[in-house]
């Protein structure tokens, strides 16, 4: 069998055969002889200058990149990523595209890992900040060549040593991916002639397109191995720098998100908590049912369902449940059967046991199982359900069966040896009611059974218990995200933001935090100095009570009142019912309605324990109950934060007062000029640094007990009083019985009237209303306290303020205040300072290093030029 080329052969065989086909080829070949070579013409010269040797004009270009064609390119670059990817996934890549999956991993890579973490971290902005890390650290790979390598280059040699070109099959590779093979010809002559003019090179060397193409090949070499060498080091250390300008921007993007989420859930309250109704109890319950379902009610699912129902319940509601659950379970009826009767016997024997009875002595008297239960039978017991009354008729005919038991046994026995009947009597019918063999065994068994009556009930339960948990999250959350004591929630940036923006109020410089960071009395020191400074000029004085003010007003923009409120700080005195109303917040409302419905809807169940624990015996009670407990926890919340800084303004005036005007003040009136020293520095020391425990010291301070009878006036320099007399004293002093020495303290820290410059700032920011109702919370709930500072020195009535509320209303002390801002900016300021002057010296080494590169030798230079 011949093959297709023999076939193929014989089928275009020429005439005359193959042999003289070749003939005719040969004599043609000879007929075509080559013209003679030109006379003078040196080959080896040609091909050293390469003047006859014409490369194929290149079908490449160079890609010219800037602002305006970037984004065309990218969008060019993600479809080449894409078509890449889906070549190598069926197999069909070529060595460029696997190439540029590299970049697509990496990036994929990164995502993944970020997702991951993300869901690994608690609060929005570091999850957020964990695709931050990676779109800085992608940004850093690409802008730290651009920057450092790249424009350095360019503007100090004329080259662009990252320039990138498109192949003829459309593929964007680096110029200069390859020394081995630079495309040169993609570059004009005028265009390589005008970097040679940039780099400096002879413009009448011969061939000095090559040796400026050589030095334009050096550079680009040197560029890339530094690059190499520092973008392992300067790429995380930028990444770092760009996260910690980044998290300011995102955190208050963030901020803004949290507060229109918790603003979402308050205005489609019901909305909200039907979508994220679980049904918890009432799947829970369904299960119980299933497992005891027309089963009697005992311990054991008294028990389970108490459980159930109380799961996540405070101990006292829960104590108030389960009473109410368990007059649901069980009734005033108690179940006679089969279980019951063998109970009964048990317990008899048990209650004879270890009273000289032998085991066949009691086998005769004493019932056994069969008996009981006939005996049960007989009588119309079994199988019912028995009044508590009808125990002793039970009793009764037990102890009628034993007492036949015992005289038919005497009869037979000698009378030494016959039983005493009077005695048993006594062990069957015993006053206690754990040793009654009847009783003892009734009372454990109640009569309810779980019938499709108590079914019925008890979801009506899981019911109402489902839709109250439903919609107390929902409140939850809602306080949780605006006022939470969590981080990243509203209030929680709000006053990390105040407390770094006072340090520059007051301006506290990186030096100064620097001297005191260690020690809170320092600070306290510092601060008061800046104080003193600023309130001594009245325009410094009006700038910082400005800017303060602002801050403080700022948080009613991002709480508004009307949402969430702080009714202490209100005036309410002489409001009526119908305007107390008005100005309930929309939180407090909700708050209301929610725990109302549930109280009534427990009401109606039956529950009415669990709902004098929820709402109180009438709507006034504010003590002890769940729906006070949900309002008190925000506006506990509130009122902390908003007296800090209210503190912090009053303290601000205080100040003022001393440097402005301290001779003129009313509470000082009366006392000479040592004692208005002592009294004005107990004000300055009590306003930096004083707690609301502080009282419990006695108020030991340098004190003269007998003290000049100078009445000369004070004098105030820098506002500080430059004192005459405080000081000289040995060691702190009490004096018990000075009681109006405390008295003027805070008449003179807290009554004494606004100037017109303070009032007009805290009316300008709204803030007026709130700030005297606080300075007259002072006085009354503190001044009030009945050992404020010794017992019976109050400037008030006795009040009944707890610990709680004065701790509130104290707020942080200025010092510690400021102490902990000051703590955290030199944090920040140490780590930035640390990356930042790392990352300046690797850029400045970086750039500098661009003016050491392309240096050629002179064997170089002559061998370009050959």
């Amino acid at each position: 069998m011949t093959t297709n080329l023999i076939q193929n052969y014989i089928a275009n065989k020429p005439a005359g055969g193959y042999q003289a086909n070749q003939t005719v080829k040969k004599q043609a070949v000879v007929q075509q002889t080559p013209p003679k070579p030109m006379p003078h013409f040196d080959i080896q010269h040609e091909l050293d200058n390469r003047t006859f040797i014409k490369p194929l004009k290149g079908k490449g270009r160079l890609i010219k990149g800037n602002i305006f064609n970037a984004p065309a390119i990218m969008v060019k670059d993600a479809i080449y990523d894409a078509k890449a990817l889906k070549h190598a996934i069926h197999g069909e890549a070529n060595d460029h595209e696997l190439g540029k999956l590299n970049d697509v991993g990496l990036k994929l890579g990164g995502l993944a890992i970020a997702g991951y973490l993300f869901t690994r971290k608690q609060t929005p902005l570091t999850k957020g900040m964990e695709f931050v890390g990676l779109g800085s650290f992608l940004a850093s790979m690409a802008i730290w060549p651009k920057i450092t390598i790249q424009l350095p280059a360019y503007l100090i040699h004329g080259v662009n040593v990252q320039k990138q070109y498109e192949d003829s099959f459309g593929r964007k590779k680096p110029f200069y991916q390859d020394p081995q093979f630079i495309p040169w010809d993609l570059y004009t002559d005028e265009e390589i002639q005008k970097i040679g003019n940039r780099l400096g090179i002879d413009k009448n060397i011969p061939n000095r397109r090559d040796a400026i193409q050589e030095k334009m090949k050096k550079i680009a070499i040197q560029n890339n191995t530094l690059w190499m060498l520092t973008a392992g080091f300067a790429t995380p250390v930028m990444s770092a720098l760009i996260c910690n300008q980044a998290e300011p921007y995102l955190a208050k993007y963030l901020n803004n998100i949290q507060n229109k989420k918790a603003d979402k859930i308050l205005a489609e309250f019901d909305k909200y908590a039907e979508k994220n109704k679980k049904h918890t109890f009432k799947n829970n319950l369904e299960k119980i049912i299933e497992l005891y379902k027309d089963k009697p009610v005992d311990n054991e699912l008294q028990k389970l369902l108490t459980n159930t129902f109380t799961d996540g319940m405070d101990l006292v509601t829960a104590e108030s449940f389960k009473a109410d659950l368990n007059s649901t379970l069980f009734d005033d009826t108690y179940l006679i059967n089969d279980t019951t009767a063998k109970n009964i016997s048990k317990k008899l024997k048990e209650r004879f046991k270890n009273k000289h009875f032998d085991e066949e002595v009691m086998a005769k008297i004493l019932p056994d199982d069969d008996t009981m239960l006939k005996l049960l039978k007989d009588n119309g017991f079994l199988n019912r359900n028995v009044e508590h009354s009808e125990f002793k008729k039970i009793t009764d005919k037990v102890m009628l069966t034993i007492i036949n038991n015992v005289n038919e046994y005497n009869k037979d026995m000698p009378a030494d040896k016959q039983l005493d009947l009077t005695y048993i009597k006594k062990l069957v019918a015993s006053n206690k009611k754990q040793n009654h063999p009847v009783r003892s065994v009734l009372d454990k068994i109640h009569g309810n059974v779980l019938d499709s009556t108590l079914q019925a009930k008890l979801r009506k339960v899981a019911d109402i218990m489902d839709d109250f948990r439903a919609k107390n999250n929902a409140l939850d959350e809602y306080a949780l995200k605006k006022v939470g004591e969590a981080p990243e929630t509203v209030a929680a940036n709000y006053w990390n933001n105040t407390s770094k923006s006072l340090l520059d109020m007051l301006g506290i410089t990186r030096k100064d935090i620097n001297k005191v960071r260690f020690d809170r009395n320092l600070m306290g020191e510092l601060v008061r100095d800046k104080i003193e400074n600023i309130v001594s000029n009245k325009e410094s004085y009006n700038t910082l009570m400005n800017k303060l003010a602002e801050k403080i007003a700022e948080l009613d923009t991002l709480i508004k009142p009307s949402d969430i409120s702080v009714p202490i700080l209100k005036n309410t005195e002489n409001l009526d019912d119908a305007q107390k109303l008005a100005l309930k917040s929309n939180y407090e409302i909700k708050v209301d309605t929610v725990f109302n419905e549930f109280a009534s809807a427990l009401h109606d169940a039956g529950f009415h324990k669990t709902e004098r624990a929820v709402v109180g015996i009438n709507g006034s009670d504010n003590v002890g109950t769940l729906k006070n407990i949900q309002k008190a926890y925000v506006s506990d919340r509130l009122l902390g934060i908003k007296s800090s800084f209210l503190r912090l303004y009053n303290t601000i005036f205080y100040y003022r007062q001393i440097a402005g005007n301290a001779n003129d003040l009313e509470a000082l009136s009366k006392y000479t000029r040592e004692e208005k020293e002592e009294i004005i520095e107990f004000g300055k020391q009590f306003t930096i640094s004083g707690h609301s425990s502080d009282f419990a010291n006695k108020f030991y301070m340098h004190r003269n007990p007998h003290p000049s009878p100078d009445r000369s006036p004070l004098k105030v320099e820098n506002g500080k009083v430059i004192n005459e007399y405080f000081g000289k004293t040995k060691g702190l002093v009490d004096i018990p019985n000075d009681k109006y020495f405390y008295q003027d303290v805070m008449r003179m820290l807290f009554e004494t009237g606004l100037d017109e410059d303070t009032e007009a700032i805290s009316d300008k920011h709204l803030i007026k209303e709130e700030f005297m109702n606080y300075r007259k919370l002072i006085l009354e709930k503190i001044g009030g306290e009945n050992n404020f500072a010794k017992p019976r020195h109050r400037i008030r009535p006795v009040s009944d303020a707890g610990s709680e509320l004065k701790f509130l209303l104290t707020g942080i002390a200025t010092d510690e205040l400021f102490f902990k801002a000051g703590q955290q900016a030199y944090n920040t300021n140490k780590w930035l300072k640390l990356f930042g002057t790392i990352g300046a010296a690797t850029l400045g080494v970086t750039v500098l290093a661009q003016f050491f590169f392309g240096k050629m030798k002179s064997n170089e230079q002559k061998g370009s030029q050959k």
